[in-house]
């Protein structure tokens, strides 16, 4: 029966030509994906065999003594992750609902277009506004002796996710059908009312799905949080302690393997952070998509 389906399938490709050459961008796209999965477990393999689950669950990162636990570095990954989202799901929430409920629809592409801005400045430009600006900030504010620790990164992934927040959730927003507020304000609900108990409710699945898309994009920054930092591969003192200068998977990636001989263990170590990072992004990305997806068959159903 799959068979017949496929064989269908291609001969009324053939028969289409510009089907074909759709067909053949999106199978190419899978094919460089799995290829690039497959690269980075082939050079990461002798490290992911030699430590075993030691290399996620190590606690000590020291390359020259040859000791690869990778924990402090996914624990600050996500730490920085989730202190970013923490100030840009917000402020992103905010923005989504202004852009989308209230402000004039004349000027709400102007905005928009204003806010996507922020998506096409260079990473290394986000690292010096952190070093020159944010980092001597906290430093003064906390009164302590540097300002290159896990705030400070927050801060700077925060803003840099917004955009993509922000994108997302604002359409998702937009989509809500004009039927359910009109119905809510038919029944004396305010603006306000209309947008808590409405719309947000039924834009949940996108805004949740915008967040995590916003999560990968943050996960995956390597310029800006490396300057920013402060690049120590140690768990803080307490573990939510944000004063604390904290390593990346892509900090440790983009710091040492310039000076890693390839084919060494430290090579593929740092490789097998590859994995890590390719994983996680993976998951969060795909679940977002469901999210998506799902939210558009209810909507679809409605």
């Amino acid at each position: 029966m799959l068979f017949r389906k496929l064989n269908k399938y291609f001969k009324s490709i053939r028969r289409e030509p510009v089907r074909f050459i759709l067909f053949f961008c999106s199978f190419l796209s899978i094919i460089f994906l799995f290829l690039m999965l497959v690269f980075i477990l082939k050079e990461g393999a002798q490290a992911l065999l030699m430590f075993g689950v030691g290399f996620l669950v190590g606690p000590v990162w020291e390359t020259n003594a040859d000791l690869y636990g990778a924990l402090p570095l996914i624990y600050g990954s996500l730490m920085i992750v989730f202190g970013a989202l923490v100030i840009a799901v917000p402020l992103s929430l905010g923005t989504s609902v202004f852009i989308s409920e209230i402000v004039p629809f004349s000027i709400r592409d102007i905005l928009k277009s204003m806010i996507e801005l922020l998506a096409s400045i260079p990473s290394i430009i986000y690292g010096f506004i952190g070093i020159l600006v944010v980092a001597p900030f906290v430093a003064s504010l906390f009164s302590i002796p540097t300002g290159t620790v896990a705030l400070t990164a927050a801060i700077i992934l925060a803003i840099m996710t917004i955009p993509t927040i922000v994108g997302v959730s604002s359409e998702i927003i937009s989509a809500v059908p004009k039927d359910y507020k009109e119905a809510a304000l038919a029944l004396g609900a305010t603006k306000w009312q209309t947008i808590r108990y409405v719309v947000l409710p039924t834009a949940k699945s996108g805004v949740i799905a915008g967040i995590l898309l916003g999560f990968g994009r943050a996960i995956g920054e390597t310029v800006a949080v490396l300057m920013v930092a402060g690049n120590t591969a140690v768990i803080p003192s307490p573990p939510w302690n944000f004063l604390s200068p904290v390593y990346t998977l892509t900090g440790a990636i983009a710091m040492q393997m310039g000076e890693a001989s390839v084919g060494s263990v430290e090579y593929s170590a740092l490789f097998g952070l590859g994995v890590i990072l390719f994983i996680i992004t993976f998951i969060v990305n795909t679940l977002a998509d469901s999210i998506i997806h799902k939210g558009t068959k209810k909507g679809a159903k409605k």
